[in-house]
């Protein structure tokens, strides 16, 4: 019977075939495609990632991509500004608006995340997520890049 919307209808699938342990080494050893750019935004659109607001001092900013590579591991989106904004756009543009950016993506973030000591301004900053109610999270450097140790906020505190 022909469908009502003027489309073929598409062929019964097969009977699924028995697998052997050549098929399963195939199927594990077969690279598989990488998504497309289309199929790449549909799951980001579906399953959007956590942005996590990154807190550095600036004593620690050289601890930058390492910062940025962890929270990526983690399986989230980090916001690093001192990969956006390096050193206040290496002094071209006015510390007010480059903090006013800062805030505005703690603002738009999911979570903060503390790396290293805090200064006066990370301590800010924490204060803005906490009356925020964001989450937040305090990570110890010390052994950067080889470890990065999830600690409570106060062995942070300078």
């Amino acid at each position: 019977m022909p469908d009502p919307t003027g489309q073929t209808p598409a062929p019964a699938e097969p009977q699924a075939a028995l697998k052997t342990p050549e098929d399963i080494l195939e199927r594990i050893f077969t690279p598989t495609p990488k998504a497309s750019p289309a199929e790449q935004a549909e799951r980001a659109l579906r399953r959007p990632k956590q942005l996590i607001y990154c807190a550095i001092a600036n004593r620690n900013f050289f601890w930058r991509q390492h910062i940025t590579k962890f929270v990526l591991d983690e399986g989230h989106v980090p916001l690093v500004p001192f990969m956006m904004f390096d050193y206040y756009l290496l002094h071209t543009v006015p510390k007010d608006v480059v903090r006013e950016a800062c805030n505005n993506l703690i603002v738009r973030s999911d979570q903060m995340w503390v790396f290293g000591a805090m200064s006066l301004g990370v301590k800010v900053q924490v204060g803005i997520a906490k009356r925020l109610k964001k989450p937040l999270r305090f990570y110890d450097v010390t052994d950067m890049p080889y470890r990065v140790v999830n600690v409570p906020e106060a062995m942070l505190e300078t």
